[in-house]
């Protein structure tokens, strides 16, 4: 007699195969566990296998169903960063890269059901080291043979065991890091002063000049008198007094007496004494009022922003009737020309919303360039009139093993193509495009949209594939073949830095320069829809992979017809002049990652840097970005430059914000160049970055006058080529808008800083430990304004940014709890009895006793309630 389970069960397999929703595989005789049923744990056994080169991770899949996993007829999709050796795979199952980072995992030949409340262990090897919970494998999904058909997801990866043993921790047996812990913040913390607040600079970045007058003046009845052109700055000012006053200031060109004038006149810069179009001055007289004046409009833009960071923080707590301002003078112009954040929303999808919100911090502290990077291998994000096949077929990721219809998942982004179900699709409208274009426009920023070719183009390649199949469909051969980026008879066998084997566009094709001058054009027509200026495309140009057009029939045929074009070698830089002639055309100017301003093919792999001359004082500007301390391509952009390109610097070691602020295993974030930590943007020396390095990424320490004694020097005459600074934010790990904030704040104030403050006398030391003292003790001043003030003022001012708030530093000594913080003020709260700290705990002022044997927890908090990530200590026994 059958148990009421089975019973069960046997009537529900019966529904489902009259339903049709399933059918009976190898004799299983009741439908196999759903995904929600079933579970996946990673974790790290040892990154130290084959000497450090290799590390060995493990998988347990768990049944959490009523019925058995089958020995076969079903598919395991994932993501994952690392390239898994077949070789090395135990638990009798079979897992394969299908490309990129896609990979499959089904069950082997000896693969037996795993029944329900089962698991099995499944290992594995890879290349390289994973010591963050950001490495674990992600976006799993399950496809079943016969029976239900739709991919579904499994839940979140979970990461166990913890990341605590050294061969969990250590990148290899070269790495010296170590893993910040309660004691070593605590320790490095120290070095930390708290000043006293009025000694605490009110304004990021630092003014060139700041005069203070005694006495102060006080709002009453806010106005506004601008002048004729000044509308759009006098509305964003009014909109920010806004939140401090109980009513929105009066705005008008002819009021009598008011608070606020805003007026245009020559600023002469305080550190060249010539008049700068950036510069402003921004008065404060306690009877007289607040003057701004600008050289143009953006200066008197920037003189807004600083007045809003000269009032009182306490402002932005209560709405007032009545606000003082401290009387002063400041006269301010930047030391760079390009002040520049780099956003990636190829890789994760991010809102026009969520572009504003950035768009305003970036405004907030005088950075004016954002480029844009819209385009790459794993989606296309900007629609495009005319080739609609970009965006839908470009710009959305999930299940498929063909790319007809959509582009496969990356990055953990699911099965699911649709662009509210996945983070791995969407794109902009023109209309949004637009809008974003009129936002930045406001604030001052200018857009730098970034269409990356020839390498990182899987997103147009498959887009334009489905364009040409359609056509072709429909009988029309010469429009099919108009805007093909492929040459189908290519047998070219590459694999790029990100392990795909088809993401380089076919450079020997009219039709790909077709394709690019129509979005050029495309771009153009909404820049100018948008009264936006477009003076520069950025066309990537990096991580071109060896081996690409080798095998290219038509490739063969252009070379052979083609002067000063030898080898496939050749084609490289062929296509940046080809593209160059395209964006010269309209009188625009080509940005590209520093590969566009070399000779070298792959010119990212290459250790030598050849500028190529050809294109020097062309209307090419190359982006450096690779740096790596003892890696020994540090000089490049000095190279570039001495060579006469202008070089805009995006030194990975300093400024990509996509790396993890230090090694804890939940620091999210990449470490190939090393960890970048709040200073690290602060720290750097543009006119000689080698006084930058301290240590190279695997912690040993530098000495820049021993280490880069054969590197290329900037000439002095070279100097003006230094155009600016910019930070990066690449979107693999930017899985959501608040993550996107966590990693780009507070990095990006030290990167304002960097880029618009005078020279700071500590970087003309040449003695290198004396610099990097005096380095320390600015610093500390530094992190004290923005734990201070600027920090509280953004949480007050935007109470939904995210920004990261580092966790605590802590010891117990002799009974007594001790803590501090990296950025001296912002407030620490701890529990004694083992709960999560909250906004109402108690708040951490001086050293406090502890019980015996408690387990104290603190985090850090803004003004808001939101809170670090959570630290624990205890009493030595």
């Amino acid at each position: 007699m059958l148990s009421s389970y089975v019973r069960g069960i046997s009537s529900l397999a019966s529904l489902l195969l009259i339903l049709g929703i399933w059918q009976p595989t190898h004799g299983q005789s009741a439908p196999p566990p759903s995904a929600d049923r079933l579970a996946i744990e990673w974790g790290v056994e040892s990154n130290l296998v084959d000497d450090g080169a290799r590390f060995r991770s493990r998988l347990r899949l768990r049944n959490d169903g009523e019925t058995a996993l089958p020995a076969s007829g079903w598919t395991l999709y994932f993501n994952f960063l690392r390239q898994i050796d077949s070789e090395s795979i135990t638990g009798n199952v079979e897992i394969t890269r299908i490309n990129g980072d896609f990979y499959r995992l089904s069950p082997g030949k000896n693969f037996t059901p795993l029944g329900p409340n089962a698991e099995r262990t499944i290992t594995f090897e890879a290349g390289g080291s994973a010591i963050k919970h950001i490495d674990a494998p992600a976006g799993f999904y399950i496809v079943y043979d016969e029976g239900p058909s739709t991919p579904t997801p499994l839940g979140e990866v979970s990461v166990a065991p913890p990341f605590t043993r050294p061969e969990q921790t250590t990148r290899g047996p070269n790495d010296e890091v170590p893993v910040p812990t309660p004691a070593r913040r605590y320790e490095a913390n120290r070095a930390l002063s708290t000043l006293p607040s009025d000694s605490v600079g009110r304004i990021v970045p630092t003014p060139s000049s700041i005069t203070r007058h005694s006495g102060s003046f006080s709002f009453d009845d806010p106005s506004i008198r601008y002048e004729e052109g000044l509308a759009s700055e006098a509305q964003l000012l009014a909109d920010g007094l806004a939140r401090v006053f109980d009513e929105r200031p009066t705005l008008s060109t002819t009021l009598e007496d008011p608070s606020i004038v805003l007026r245009r006149a020559d600023v002469r810069s305080p550190t060249t004494t010539e008049v700068h179009d950036e510069a402003y001055r921004l008065t404060v007289d306690a009877e007289e009022g607040i003057e701004i004046v600008g050289s143009r409009d953006t200066g008197v833009f920037y003189g807004i922003q600083s007045l809003q960071a000269w009032l009182p923080v306490t402002a932005y707590e209560q709405p007032s009737s009545a606000v003082s301002v401290p009387a002063g003078q400041i006269t301010d112009a930047p030391r760079f020309g390009y002040r520049g954040l780099h956003l990636d929303v190829s890789r994760n999808f991010q809102s026009a919303e969520a572009v504003k919100r950035l768009l305003d911090v970036m405004a907030s502290y005088k950075l004016n360039t954002f480029h844009f990077h819209l385009t790459d291998d794993e989606g296309w994000r900007l629609a495009i009139d005319g080739l609609p096949e970009l965006t839908e077929v470009g710009g959305r990721r999930g299940h498929t093993l063909t790319e007809k219809n959509h582009l496969v998942p990356s990055y953990g982004s699911g099965p699911n193509p649709r662009p509210t179900m996945s983070r791995g699709s969407g794109w902009y409208t023109q209309g949004e495009y637009r809008e974003i274009l009129r936002y930045a426009d406001a604030r001052h920023i200018e857009v730098v949209p970034e269409i990356d070719m020839p390498g990182h183009a899987r997103a147009a390649i498959h887009g334009m594939e489905a364009r040409t199949r359609r056509l072709l469909a429909a009988g029309d051969t010469a429009a099919a073949r108009r805007y093909r980026l492929q040459d189908p008879a290519d047998s070219s066998e590459y694999e790029s830095v990100q392990g795909w084997d088809d993401n380089v566009v076919n450079v020997c094709r009219p039709s790909t320069y077709r394709f690019l001058a129509h979005v050029v054009d495309e771009l153009r027509a909404m820049h100018d829809a948008a009264d936006a200026p477009l003076r520069t495309v950025h066309v990537g140009g990096d991580e071109v992979p060896t081996g690409a057009w080798t095998e290219s029939p038509i490739c063969d045929e252009y070379i052979a017809e083609t002067a000063d074009v030898d080898s496939p070698e050749d084609l490289f830089g062929d296509f940046f002049r080809r593209f160059r002639d395209t964006l010269a055309a309209r009188e625009l100017t080509m940005g590209g990652w520093e590969e566009v301003g070399m000779t070298e093919a792959g010119g990212h792999q290459a250790t030598t840097t050849t500028p190529n001359m050809d294109l020097v004082g062309k209307g090419v500007q190359p982006y450096v970005w690779s740096n790596i301390w003892g890696g020994g391509t540090e000089d490049r952009a000095y190279r570039l430059a001495n060579a006469g390109f202008d070089v805009v610097m995006s030194q990975a070691t300093n400024f990509y914000f996509d790396m993890a602020y230090n090694k804890h295993p939940r620091e999210d974030g990449f470490y190939w160049s090393g960890f970048v930590d709040m200073d690290d943007p602060f720290a750097f020396v543009p006119y000689d970055l080698y006084k930058s390095a301290d240590r190279t990424s695997m912690g040993h320490p530098i000495t820049p006058d021993s280490m880069f004694t054969d590197h290329v020097r900037l000439a002095d005459s070279a100097r003006a080529n230094i155009v600016g600074l910019q930070g990066q934010l690449w979107g693999e790990t930017l899985r959501s808008t608040d993550r996107m904030e966590y990693m780009a704040v507070p990095r990006l104030l030290s990167l304002a800083e960097r880029a618009w403050a005078s020279q700071p006398d500590w970087a003309t030391h040449e003695d290198i430990e004396q610099l990097r003292a005096r380095r320390a003790e600015a610093w500390s001043a530094f992190a004290n304004r923005l734990g201070q003030r600027e920090l509280p003022r953004l949480s007050l001012r935007d109470a939904e940014w995210t920004y990261r708030l580092p966790p605590p530093g802590a010891v117990i000594e002799n009974g007594m709890l001790h803590a501090n913080v990296a950025l001296p003020g912002l407030p620490i709260r701890y529990t004694t009895d083992g709960s999560r700290p909250t906004p109402r705990s108690p708040r951490y002022t001086e050293p406090v006793s502890v019980p015996t044997n408690a387990t104290v927890r603190l985090r850090t908090f803004d003004g808001q309630g939101r809170g670090s990530r959570t630290i624990s200590v205890s009493p030595s026994p």
